[in-house]
């Protein structure tokens, strides 16, 4: 069954360079709690377990795609997002469905959840089917999702994406960002650190790495990095208590445009580890651009930061 999700876009869901990619999924994610408690016929405090114990539709793969023109800060305030989307289950504890943006421009996400309780608080996540969901008004996939797949070969390879040809290493190896969850801003109800703040940290991390080191990308430029391309794969949470350590790979290159325009196409793969107990519970790869006018300054500075870099790389 399709359903539309509409969006206008206004201050609070727009960053550095429009659309905020961590906001946008936060509003995805509200709305799929929504959608499974409409069409499940029960409130999302009312999941419960066998054994009666609360259970969340957590997000274990999101992804993002749109074309390289036409990133997410190409929507802007005021604007009206309409969404196609649909939701399919396989078994009782796994959701999967996508969200299509209407009007040909291209944009589409997909966000799979499973069903979990907490059997020793966030750091330790069990799936386990709901026994007070109705099913039969959502449709029945005949295999598993390869969401599962995905997540599992990333966990094994660091990463979800390979590089694009042309890419250039902007870092000799991968650099670690380390950040202290905050208690107040980091977590929601359940005491889970929510799925589109591991997005934040992420772009945190990135651009904290990026603007330091022998050869920094100004922040003129990091301000106008905009995603068209994400896959992260989620293997668990974290205390309030703990921090993270983010392992950054950062690659670019630089390709046309519009008329008029260069575009630096940034690719980037993380992992995320507890620093409690050094477990992985996210792996991400990324390709952001940030549109640079052919002949300006930030062009030609990028262009030389990319050149020396290819010559100390080989």
């Amino acid at each position: 069954m399709s359903r539309v999700f509409e969006l206008e876009l206004g201050m609070p869901h727009l960053g550095r360079n429009n659309l905020s990619e961590a906001t946008l999924f936060k509003e995805i994610g509200h709305h799929r709690w929504k959608t499974i408690e409409e069409l499940a016929r029960a409130p999302s405090s009312d999941w419960r377990d066998s054994q009666g114990a609360r259970l969340y539709a957590t997000f274990y793969f999101v992804e993002i795609h749109c074309p390289r023109e036409r990133p997410l800060g190409s929507y802007g305030e005021n604007q009206v997002l309409r969404f196609e989307s649909d939701l399919a289950h396989y078994g009782k504890t796994q959701l999967d469905g996508e969200y299509r943006l209407q009007g040909g421009d291209g944009l589409r996400l997909r966000a799979c959840n499973v069903f979990v309780v907490q059997d020793d608080g966030p750091s330790r996540l069990r799936i386990t089917p709901p026994q007070n969901l109705d099913y039969s008004r959502i449709t029945s996939l005949p295999s598993q999702p390869d969401a599962r797949h995905l997540c599992r070969r990333a966990r094994d390879t660091g990463a979800f994406l390979p590089p694009e040809e042309g890419d250039v290493a902007l870092f000799d190896d991968g650099r670690t960002f380390r950040y202290q969850l905050d208690p107040d801003r980091d977590l929601n109800g359940a005491g889970l650190v929510y799925f589109a703040n591991f997005i934040a940290f992420l772009d945190l991390a990135e651009r904290r790495l990026l603007s330091a080191g022998p050869l920094p990308l100004p922040d003129e430029v990091l301000d106008l990095r905009s995603t068209h391309r994400r896959m992260i794969g989620y293997y668990g949470n974290a205390r309030s208590s703990d921090s993270l350590a983010i392992q950054v790979r950062a690659h670019a290159r630089l390709v046309d445009g519009r008329p008029g325009e260069r575009l630096l196409d940034l690719g980037f793969d993380y992992t995320v580890t507890r620093e409690s107990d050094a477990r992985l519970i996210v792996v991400s790869s990324a390709r952001k651009v940030a549109a640079l006018a052919a002949g300006s300054d930030a062009a030609a500075q990028v262009a030389a930061l990319l050149e020396a870099r290819r010559c100390a790389t080989g």
